[in-house]
């Protein structure tokens, strides 16, 4: 019982690990000009004393750009303008 014991608690620390080195190499790359940009904007926003705030700030800027380079153009279906009534 022991033994079975011990195996399933190291399957499942394997397992854990295998998921979060995955979840690891999934981050989007952006570019350090995107970067810097995010951390100024953080800047302006929150103080020194804010470092949370700035630090999810950043990481949220970062992923929003990284998921607009991620998204193909889509061009719009519609031509802007309102449809002929008939008379």
């Amino acid at each position: 019982m022991k033994k079975l014991l011990i195996s399933t608690v190291a399957a499942a620390l394997v397992a854990a690990f295998a998921v979060s080195a995955e979840a690891a190499g999934n981050k989007q790359k952006v570019s350090a000009d995107v970067q810097a940009s995010c951390k100024a904007q953080a800047a302006k926003k929150f103080s020194a004393i804010h470092f949370l705030k700035r630090r999810n700030f950043v990481n949220n800027c970062v992923a929003q750009h990284a998921n607009a380079k991620a998204k193909p153009a889509v061009k719009p279906t519609t031509t802007g303008q309102a449809p002929k009534q008939a008379q």
